[in-house]
């Protein structure tokens, strides 16, 4: 009898750990998967705002140049391009970084043509800018 007692208060024991234990379990793997879904959407929007950055950073290059500002066009022309490769291995999106790569390849134009005062530096600058808005509204989940 006190065996089966004893036997009794432990399942009692484990079954109350275990009704305790459960939904506090479930409410932790939730909350974890909550939170992996809101730093993914997180990492998304940041990735978006750096976007954002680089076409307001190609739009002060392009100000500066149509105002013939080349020393400072050729500064802000060189931190965009340094920008965008650092956000290459960050980028996640195929598509995204394809466009990236084709913006990257204009610099060394930009930069000789803004070193030299070229007034036709501006005709290399305005294709950029459309292919960085194109880049930002796909990001943002526009169309093309």
């Amino acid at each position: 009898m006190k065996r089966a007692a004893m036997i009794l208060a432990i399942v009692l024991i484990v079954a109350a750990y275990l009704f305790g234990f459960w939904p506090q379990y479930q409410q932790a793997r939730a909350a974890r998967a909550q939170l992996a879904a809101v730093a993914s959407e997180l990492n998304h929007a940041q990735g978006q705002v750096r976007l954002c950055r680089l076409e307001n950073d190609l739009l002060a290059v392009i100000r500066q140049t149509s105002d013939k500002n080349y020393g400072t066009a050729s500064k802000l022309s060189s931190a965009f391009f340094s920008a965008i490769v650092t956000e290459l291995p960050r980028e996640s999106d195929p598509n995204v970084d394809a466009a990236l790569q084709t913006v990257l390849r204009q610099r060394d134009a930009v930069t000789a043509a803004l070193a030299q005062g070229d007034a036709n530096s501006l005709s290399l600058l305005q294709p950029l800018e459309a292919d960085m808005a194109k880049i930002v509204t796909q990001s943002l989940g526009g169309q093309d």
